[in-house]
């Protein structure tokens, strides 16, 4: 298994608990490896193991004053919407109300 999908499955088993958004990755990701990972490898890091979360169980959205909205997208487009968005960022992101992971099935 390669390390993004050693941690998609981790977070998996978060999210029957649990929303978990991309800025924990981030965190998690910059807390193991250091200062040496620049904002390129850590947000691809993150957008693949997205890649890997985004099944029909799994959604990804926003939170606004505590509430989740779902993109509405099918798992590809998401994906494709956050390898766009967070790959283009030349800072670490840093919302946490933005790609919420979220279980629709906790079981």
């Amino acid at each position: 298994m390669s390390q993004q999908s050693d941690m998609a499955e981790r977070v998996y088993h978060r999210l029957a608990q649990s929303d978990v958004s991309a800025v924990e990755l981030v965190q998690e990701l910059r807390t193991k490896w250091g200062p040496a990972h620049g904002v390129g490898e850590v947000h691809r890091f993150v957008e693949e193991v997205a890649a890997c979360l985004l099944h029909d169980d799994v959604v990804v959205g926003e939170t606004c004053g505590g509430q989740f909205t779902s993109w509405r997208l099918e798992p590809w487009d998401a994906h494709a919407r956050i390898a766009q968005e967070l790959l283009a960022m030349d800072n670490f992101l840093d919302e946490k109300d933005r790609y919420v992971f979220r279980r629709t099935r906790k079981a």
